[in-house]
């Protein structure tokens, strides 16, 4: 599925809770559905590669979508009878492979959720598939260097046997 629709299903999510997300929140959320997607699916849920940006994983479309929000809370515009909460249920319904993965998704956002973008990004940048990706850059080289979805599920898979 495209990140986009992803992307809205998690901003709708929050928004329904009244805690909106930023851009760099978002970037990392996803990050971590598709990391633990790829370790009880075979199928990655995100058709994009995650790039490894100075501040950590990022699909550049999703960027580029919300880049204007900079590093405020992403704002969407409902139109007075549409709520969030219904937002995701349409989400739901036009994308059949995340209705089916919305338990994983659900639950990586309750989990990873309550952590702040900045402690994701640490968390992002400690682990292996990031780091890996990275290379030998220094931490403010830009980059556009693909993280690795088997290194991803390799990773967050041995996380399980800890």
């Amino acid at each position: 599925m495209e990140s986009s629709a992803l992307a809205k299903y998690v901003i709708h999510h929050f928004d329904s809770m009244g805690d909106p997300i930023t851009p760099k929140k978002l970037q990392k959320l996803l990050y971590y559905i598709e990391a633990w997607n790829l370790v009880y699916f075979e199928t990655p849920l995100i058709d994009e590669e995650f790039e490894a940006w100075v501040h950590g994983p990022v699909i550049p479309a999703v960027y580029r979508e919300y880049r204007d929000f900079g590093y405020e809370q992403i704002l969407l515009d409902y139109d007075g009878k549409s709520l969030a909460s219904k937002k995701k249920i349409e989400i739901l319904e036009k994308n059949p492979l995340l209705k089916k993965r919305r338990e994983l998704v659900d639950t990586v956002l309750l989990k990873y959720g309550a952590l702040s973008s900045f402690q994701l990004e640490i968390l992002t940048h400690n682990e292996t598939p990031w780091i890996d990706a990275r290379g030998n850059l220094l931490p403010f080289d830009s980059s556009s260097a693909k993280v690795s979805k088997i290194t991803m599920k390799s990773f967050y898979t041995s996380l399980l046997n800890e």
